[in-house]
């Protein structure tokens, strides 16, 4: 295995190519521990926590697994066409290095939403197989009735399903309904209740598996997760 080197070390978290990295330290705006470093071909007997690039500390880390409070007007595409895009709330150089979200969330949705560069992550949340249950708070434009939730909760047909849909749990709270899901349909949560007679005006997700909104992340803010929760799933 090839040495790990400094160039080597900025290219895999998303410095460019190791021309590129090499580039950046001969023009000094990389430094290790307070100290620039001049040599591109500096050698680590084990990866730093951080390094420093152009004045801004980084995490040297290369298997992304991020948290992130997705605001509404925000879309979960690279080439988003009608409002900002996801990643434009992350480092740039997280792009560089792979990132894809865990799934979606709608533009007129908030809440968590997961990122990853690393696949098998990515597939273990997404697969319908592994049954990953996800929270979302809604509030309705009418009032929620015993009716619509035993509807909810025996299964309810969607549009273009084979099978009907049905909500794991439903809580009420006060002004709003909590209801738990174990797909990721496009529009799943809005196109139940308008199955059942209602309409969702605003949606949070709240949870993805044990994995509960960071209430220290303001709309747009984001977190690396730790290794326990990574692990949690």
């Amino acid at each position: 295995m090839p040495a790990l080197t400094l160039d080597r070390l900025l290219a895999s978290i998303g410095f460019g190519s190791r021309k590129e990295a090499r580039a950046l330290v001969r023009m000094g705006l990389v430094e290790l521990d307070g100290q620039v470093v001049e040599d591109p071909f500096m050698e680590f007997a084990e990866r730093p926590a951080a390094i420093t690039v152009n004045g801004e500390e980084v995490s040297t880390v290369e298997k992304l697994y991020v948290m992130l409070h997705k605001p509404e007007d925000v879309e979960c595409s690279h080439n988003a066409r009608d409002h900002q895009s996801v990643f434009s709330l992350l480092p740039d150089r997280f792009t560089a290095m792979g990132i894809q979200t865990v799934g979606r969330l709608d533009a007129d949705s908030e809440g968590i939403i997961l990122l990853s560069n690393q696949g098998d992550f990515i597939h273990k949340i997404e697969s319908p197989k592994k049954g990953v249950l996800k929270r979302y708070r809604v509030t309705l434009a009418r009032p929620f009735t015993e009716a619509q939730k035993a509807e909810l909760l025996k299964g309810v047909m969607l549009k273009d399903e084979r099978r009907p849909v049905l909500a794991r749990a439903i809580e009420e709270e006060a002004g709003s309904v909590v209801i738990t899901i174990g797909e990721g349909l496009y529009h799943q949560v809005r196109r139940m209740f308008a199955a059942v007679g209602n309409h969702v005006e605003t949606l949070t997700r709240i949870s993805i598996g044990n994995l509960e909104l960071d209430p220290t992340l303001g709309k747009g803010g984001w977190r690396f997760l730790t290794d326990a929760e990574v692990a949690s799933f």
